[in-house]
């Protein structure tokens, strides 16, 4: 009987992965490469991983929802003290603001930022809508591909920066001990030694665990690889810069 096999996919991790190897090659503002073939990826995946297995469902993990920081804007005329305080967190635009001795012309210039604030919020919200909409079309065009979606990340609009995810990790690791009895074997495409602990205790539940790690152009463990990760599980499963480039139609 072939072992049933499942892939769990650290989403962000892995989008981290191929910004790094394909850089010039690849425009990270796509989010994901638009023709890859991803269940072909997976399969593949699990004949290399395995002489016997079949792959069972792909879990690939996401943030949920995205914040906005700051979140909320006082009033500039009602609370202009407020908003200047808010402002002033962020170094350069409080050397700005500390300038400007006219209180109007300080209410003019902090609703001016106010205003480029929520236009940039307004185009990361649309940019997370497009996110959504790649994940459920990656859904529909390739078979048992499940977007797990949990957490948040954050966006800074001072810097126009995103954080780090938060919580999506959590649910990776909550799902492989959760649905340790429907698989013979995990398969866990991620970087992160975060993951260490969740990986012993499957292998304690008597179940494999591969991990799977992507090398450079010149054969060298991506940077962030997870050493201790690769050590921990049974074996991990190495990538080959060739072999992912083919499966990415890049």
């Amino acid at each position: 009987m072939d072992k049933r096999v499942c892939i769990f996919v650290d989403g962000e991790n892995f989008r981290y992965s191929i910004e790094e190897l394909f850089r010039g090659e690849f425009d990270k503002r796509d989010y994901l490469p638009r023709n890859a073939s991803w269940g072909k990826l997976f399969d593949w995946i699990v004949s290399e991983a395995t002489d016997d297995g079949k792959r069972l469902r792909t879990y690939w993990y996401v943030i949920q929802f995205i914040d906005f920081c700051p979140y909320k804007f006082p009033h500039s005329i009602s609370n202009t003290e407020g908003l200047k305080k808010l402002l002033s967190k962020h170094p350069p635009l409080k050397g700005e603001l500390d300038k400007i001795g006219d209180q109007n012309a300080l209410i003019k210039r902090m609703e001016e930022i106010i205003s480029d604030f929520i236009s940039d919020r307004n185009k990361m919200t649309k940019r997370f809508s497009g996110w959504n909409t790649i994940q459920d079309g990656i859904s529909q065009r390739h078979h048992s591909i499940e977007f797990r979606k949990a957490g948040a990340i954050v966006y800074n609009l001072f810097d126009r920066t995103l954080g780090k995810e938060k919580a999506v990790d959590v649910k990776l690791a909550t799902d492989l001990i959760s649905l340790v009895n429907i698989y013979d074997m995990a398969v866990i495409v991620s970087g992160d030694q975060d993951y260490v602990p969740v990986v012993q205790a499957v292998k304690d539940c008597g179940e494999k665990v591969v991990n799977v790690a992507f090398l450079t152009r010149s054969g060298q463990l991506l940077p962030g690889g997870a050493r201790r990760l690769n050590q921990v599980t049974d074996w991990s499963l190495q990538i080959s810069y060739d072999q992912f480039k083919t499966f990415l139609n890049l």
